[in-house]
């Protein structure tokens, strides 16, 4: 027979788990609410545009010869960067290792690269890359920072090192039950055929005008990633939350069955013993 002190013990804990999970799945959600209510709706149309202008200008450079073939272009064969948004938080497990095997597939196929990980307990991922930086994810709701930090690191490898390819892999949002992890190819950047098109007149240097816009671009492009990726995340945390209180909820149902049984069946026998004692006696 089951101790009943231990059954309450149990529901206790339980109990305890579902506060807690319940408190966690609260703020998740106000959280994910406030991320959906940022004023992102036409950031992919902006980053195509933005994207179609750059192409264009390099395009209108090139042909009049003013730019070669440089680190915003095509350029020797280099080492590729890769930038892995994974998470170092707890409850979204799954998502989390989506990503990193999606990493580890990438890092199979291109043993030269170098490696940034925004995330903690990456597993294997780390000491397969021998230039491999892991980070953890500072201000991780503040999507302007974190775009920002992302940015300059890619400026940064792009002018500093020898890269020719830049990658990022992150969890896409699909919708509130779907999210996946995306390899995105971000470097080099496409370069529009300035032959098939009237040549366009700039009143300022092509080179000062594409400074100028491939910053816009290059800083919507990370904030655009970093919010699906933390969106993901967000929704992947809300969804395990309601599912641990639904799963406490359960367990609780359970163990007040068990404990009530066990306390009438205590009961039972205590009356059976009193019973006995005084046949006995009589």
């Amino acid at each position: 027979m089951e101790n009943i002190q231990n059954i309450r013990s149990r529901i206790g804990t339980v109990k305890n788990i579902h506060k807690a999970a319940t408190a966690m799945k609260l703020i998740s959600t106000i959280k994910l609410s406030k991320m959906k209510g940022l004023p992102t709706k036409n950031i992919k149309d902006k980053i195509d545009i933005l994207a179609e202008t750059l192409s264009i200008i390099l395009g209108e450079a090139k042909y009049a010869n003013e730019i070669d073939n440089s680190h915003w272009i095509l350029r020797k064969k280099g080492k590729d960067l890769l930038i892995v948004l994974s998470t170092d938080q707890g409850f979204c497990g799954t998502f989390k290792q989506s990503i990193l095997n999606e990493a580890e597939k990438f890092v199979s196929g291109h043993p030269q690269i170098y490696l940034e990980i925004f995330g903690k307990k990456t597993g294997n991922l780390v000491p397969k890359v021998a230039n491999s930086i892991e980070r953890a994810i500072i201000s991780r709701y503040e999507i302007k920072e974190f775009a920002i930090v992302l940015q300059k690191m890619i400026l940064s490898y792009i002018t500093k090192y020898d890269v020719s390819n830049v990658y990022v892999i992150s969890g896409e949002y699909i919708n509130v039950m779907t999210q996946l992890p995306r390899c995105r190819k971000l470097f080099p950047l496409k370069v529009k055929d300035a032959t098939t098109f009237n040549k366009t007149e700039f009143n300022i240097p092509k080179m000062k005008l594409f400074d100028f816009v491939f910053g816009k671009y290059l800083y919507s492009l990370c904030y655009n990633i970093v919010y699906e990726h933390l969106l993901s995340e967000l929704s992947i945390r809300v969804f395990s939350m309601d599912k641990t209180v639904r799963n406490a909820d359960d367990i609780t149902r359970d163990l007040t069955l068990l404990y009530n049984r066990t306390r009438q069946a205590k009961i039972t026998q205590e009356l059976t013993e009193i019973v006995a004692s005084v046949d006995c006696i009589q």
